[in-house]
């Protein structure tokens, strides 16, 4: 099998010849091959070389992009302040909402800029370049975390009680920009969506907070991309099986569902999941990219990895991950560690 054939056989439940490997990579292959973290995130040709060099080096099973997208692209498009350091991520100093008033800014704003014009340049000659190789893969944003980019987390946390016309108001101008950007991305080569939402997350937020304010915009994107030709995965952070969130998910047109950490320390038991969700979709899951991949010794990260694969040995639907996006600092040693056990895990 070559990948697209593996993650495909994976998404729909069928034997694999060996684990899907497919990590939240890219801010550490930016360290390993780019000419610098801000070049490897928002530079056309440094993103496709960078990239390129990580996949062939690797063998990920898929090319997820992104981490500038959620994180600088779409805020700074839609009135954020964001500077973007040399040497690390998109950081957003400022924020434009600070009132209903201000909702409409949002609402005349283009998500279409020159950077977001690079980003998909690049995305789309990377997609070029792995065509019949590699599926492309994009971390997208839900209408609920994009609000809390621009009004701030502790300003909507607040406003759910204070002025809650104010966080369905702002979702809804955010839903059709969601939307033109999903659809652009899927005519640059994207085939999953890995669909983040840990703003919502259960450690955050209640689930009846969640099925009140968020569940709709959220459906309306996840099932519009999905009609389009998109593999919606939603990524979520937090108890979201005990909590009920799983089963409100799995009421939208989803390929697949992709737990978090339930703390810094500790992960979603992954066989919880795959009891809950049965033969319904696939499960990508979920090393701690914050524990031994992060500070351990390779040593280490080889154990922890072989223990977290042997509890899916045999699972139809297993894809293997991290439970979220791998972190600036992690060493090449740890990621080459992890890399060998998924590799030759079958």
């Amino acid at each position: 099998m070559n990948s697209i054939e593996r993650m495909e056989a994976a998404i729909n439940l069928k034997p694999v010849d060996r684990v899907p490997n497919a990590p939240f990579y890219e801010a550490p292959i930016c360290e390993y091959f780019g000419p610098s973290i801000r070049a490897g995130l928002m530079e056309s040709q440094a993103m496709v070389d960078t990239h390129l060099k990580a996949i062939d080096h690797f063998q990920f099973d898929w090319a997820i992009l992104g981490m500038n997208l959620i994180g600088g692209i779409i805020p700074a498009a839609l009135g954020c302040e964001v500077s973007y350091p040399e040497d690390s991520l998109p950081q957003i100093n400022s924020t434009p909402i600070k009132s209903t008033n201000d909702i409409e800014k949002v609402a005349r704003a283009s998500l279409f800029t020159a950077d977001m014009d690079t980003f998909l340049k690049g995305y789309s000659t990377l997609a070029d370049h792995l065509k019949g190789r590699t599926p492309m893969a994009v971390e997208f944003i839900s209408p609920f975390t994009i609000a809390t980019r621009l009004r701030g987390t502790n300003e909507i946390m607040s406003d759910m009680y204070q002025q809650p016309e104010l966080v369905s108001d702002l979702q809804e101008v955010l839903v059709e920009k969601e939307i033109s950007l999903g659809k652009a991305l899927l005519e640059a080569g994207t085939e999953y969506f890995f669909y983040g939402a840990d703003m919502e997350c259960p450690l955050i937020i209640s689930p009846d907070h969640y099925h009140s304010y968020v569940h709709g915009p959220t459906g309306k994107v996840i099932n519009e991309l999905a009609a389009a030709g998109g593999k919606m995965l939603p990524h979520m952070c937090g108890p979201i099986v005990d909590s009920g969130i799983v089963d409100m998910l799995l009421e939208l047109d989803i390929k697949g569902i992709m737990p978090g950490n339930l703390t810094q320390a500790t992960i979603l038991d992954i066989t919880e999941l795959k009891e809950k969700v049965g033969d319904q979709i696939c499960i990508f899951g979920n090393l701690n990219p914050n524990t031994c991949l992060l500070i351990g010794t390779p040593q280490e990260v080889e154990e922890e990895t072989r223990a977290h694969l042997e509890t899916t040995r045999g699972m139809l639907g297993y894809i293997f991950s991290t439970a979220g996006t791998s972190s600036l600092g992690t060493t090449r040693e740890n990621y080459e560690a992890m890399n060998r056990i998924v590799s030759s895990f079958s």
